[in-house]
């Protein structure tokens, strides 16, 4: 599989390293997966998160709660060989398809969250879930970005979207 990560999904992978490590976790879940998208704090992802107009600090503190309840607690946690669980391979995995769904090259955040969304097993979908954030509503609101993002902004070269009439004579102004 020919995976290429966009830096931020890279940088996302070890934040969530750090967030595992910093609430002493021996091991990366989906749930490190999600804080680290959170600490990032940039890319589609986010800027989804922000249309649901979800309080990413609570969706932290949330997710955090849960992993301290069932942290390790051991002093020595081997930083350089802790391992991502199942589920959160098979999100990396998932990725890739989500990528292609969407014909991209490169996965980018985006991908990341609708992967984390794809499996309600698992505590920072669950958490998602209940504000709303659900694969299907992400998936429409990253469709209707991109469509956005192609579409160009004025009907008309040189008019404005304010106006619409810009440049005719005698348009009325309102």
């Amino acid at each position: 599989m020919e995976a290429k990560f966009s830096p931020r999904v890279k940088d996302i992978m070890r934040l969530s390293r750090e967030e595992a490590l910093r609430l002493g976790n021996d091991y990366i879940g989906v749930e490190h997966l999600l804080l680290g998208l959170i600490r990032q704090g940039d890319g589609l992802a986010i800027s989804v998160l922000t249309e649901f107009n979800l309080d990413l600090e609570q969706i932290r503190l949330e997710i955090e709660s849960y992993l301290s309840r069932s942290s390790s607690k051991r002093k020595s946690i081997d930083a350089e060989r802790l391992p991502l669980v199942k589920q959160a391979e098979k999100v990396f995995k998932v990725t890739y398809l989500e990528a292609k769904l969407f014909k991209s090259p490169i996965i980018g955040t985006e991908h990341l969250l609708l992967s984390i969304l794809k499996d309600e097993n698992n505590v920072a979908c669950r958490t998602l879930n209940k504000y709303g954030v659900i694969y299907e509503n992400v998936k429409d609101e990253l469709e209707a970005m991109m469509e956005e993002k192609n579409n160009p902004k004025a009907e008309f070269p040189g008019s404005t979207d304010e106006g619409g009439d810009a440049g005719f004579a005698g348009s009325s102004g309102g």
